[in-house]
């Protein structure tokens, strides 16, 4: 019999020792807070682009992003020997150009002038004919007047008549042949000077031509322009040493040349004015939406700064399944810098039922298990019962559940050194 009872008692003890301990706390009415912190960029809205000058060498970076400069700053210098060195060549191409346009354009004058003064001197050799037909015309009416005062008398001897006829019909052949000329010498300059009209427009279209094509490199190609623009610049360039210079005041954000590299066509640096924007901008998933909304007020830090401000969201657009928020910053805030970092605390509504995080599972469905007690082999024993709930919200230490079986005073498991299923006998700590 005594040895029963011990047999019994040691069972009791290796099942006691066997047996889950559990800590539990009820459900409490509470809120949850959250937190967010989300990554993001700052953007400059119109920001200015410094273009590199294709060719040059650059001696110096003077800037550095996140600099602020005023007007006049030199941003970087460029090495002015090899510039005097490609100066050279530039005139040198323009002077070749120079005096291709001035000989084409001198052989395009001299045709014009050619062609003028054949002109000039045809229309003077016709008028000097015609006026040369005119006078003896003049002259030979002249005569048939005095011939006509000179008419035979009645009783002159034949012979005399036949003279003074004779006489009549030569200046009367005279008058019409003067005005046959002077009819032809009309015809012949009409046509002489249409040919010498052709002459002189043909001379102009080459004229035109010339200048035209010159025209047409300056507004078409462009790249005699260029050239010459060019020069201009580069001139100013070395009149100022070979300091490049910002046009205004601003904020360097970005540089992207280095002293010893020959520039192209692209942008080397980029800045800010005093009147541009700045806007942050990060991407939130799906999950953190809930958190977030349009005119909410957040925290904004940005690294490599102490500066810290409050900021209102001002617009949350979805995007291949995430979201992005865009907050427009003051004036004043985040100068010179390209990253940040968004803070955000949500704080819930009172929900009833309030448990500690780690006391729910996940049992194919979201549950708690509730300490009750029981009949069992140390007579009245604690055991768990899984529970079903609805999750409402949750925070990396709490959850808010809900169950329409759920009460303030049930004991929720919230921390075990063993697995626990629905029906386990369990010990409190």
């Amino acid at each position: 019999m005594a040895v029963m009872l011990v047999m019994t008692f040691v069972s009791r003890i290796v099942y006691v020792n066997r047996l889950p301990r559990v800590h539990w706390a009820n459900p409490t009415s509470a809120s949850i807070t959250n937190k967010l912190t989300a990554e993001g960029t700052v953007e400059v809205v119109n920001s200015e682009a410094v273009t590199g000058m294709e060719g040059l060498l650059v001696k110096r970076v003077c800037v550095a992003a996140g600099e602020q400069i005023d007007a006049g700053t030199v941003l970087y210098e460029i090495d002015t020997e090899d510039l005097q060195v490609q100066l050279e060549g530039l005139e040198a191409e323009e002077q070749v150009w120079q005096d291709q346009v001035s000989a084409q354009r001198g052989e395009a004058e001299r045709e014009m002038v050619r062609a003028q003064e054949d002109y000039d001197t045809t229309v003077a050799e016709l008028d000097r004919k015609i006026a040369d037909e005119t006078r003896l015309l003049e002259d030979a009416m002249e005569d048939l007047d005095t011939h006509m005062f000179r008419l035979p008398k009645e009783d002159a001897p034949d012979e005399v008549w036949i003279a003074w006829a004779d006489e009549r019909t030569r200046i009367d052949r005279e008058i019409e042949e003067r005005k046959l000329a002077i009819e032809e010498a009309g015809f012949e300059k009409e046509k002489v000077l249409k040919e010498a009209g052709r002459e002189i427009e043909d001379a102009k279209s080459a004229q035109n031509e010339v200048e035209g094509a010159y025209s047409s490199s300056y507004s078409a190609i462009g790249q005699v322009q260029a050239r010459q623009n060019k020069i201009e610049s580069w001139k100013g360039i070395l009149e100022d040493e070979g300091r490049i210079k910002a046009e205004q005041e601003g904020t360097v954000l970005e540089v992207m040349l280095q002293s010893g590299v020959r520039m192209g066509t692209e942008a080397v640096m980029r800045y800010a004015n005093a009147d541009s924007s700045r806007i942050f901008r990060t991407i939130i998933t799906q999950e953190q939406k809930s958190m977030v909304h349009t005119g909410d007020t957040v925290k904004l830090s940005f690294p490599g700064s102490s500066e810290e401000v409050g900021e209102t969201i001002d617009s949350i657009v979805q995007e291949n399944g995430s979201y992005t928020v865009t907050i427009w910053l003051e004036p004043e805030v985040a100068v010179g810098r390209t990253e940040g970092i968004m803070e955000l605390t949500s704080t819930s509504e009172i929900y009833d039922f309030v448990v500690p995080r780690q006391a729910v599972h996940n049992d194919g469905g979201n549950c708690v298990y509730v300490l009750e007690e029981k009949k069992g082999i140390l007579g009245t024993e604690l055991s768990i019962t899984s529970m079903t709930v609805r999750l409402l919200d949750e925070n990396e230490d709490n959850a808010a559940i809900a169950d329409e079986l759920l009460t303030s005073d049930m004991k929720i498991v919230t921390q075990s050194n063993k697995e626990l299923s629905n029906g386990t006998a369990v010990m409190e700590y």
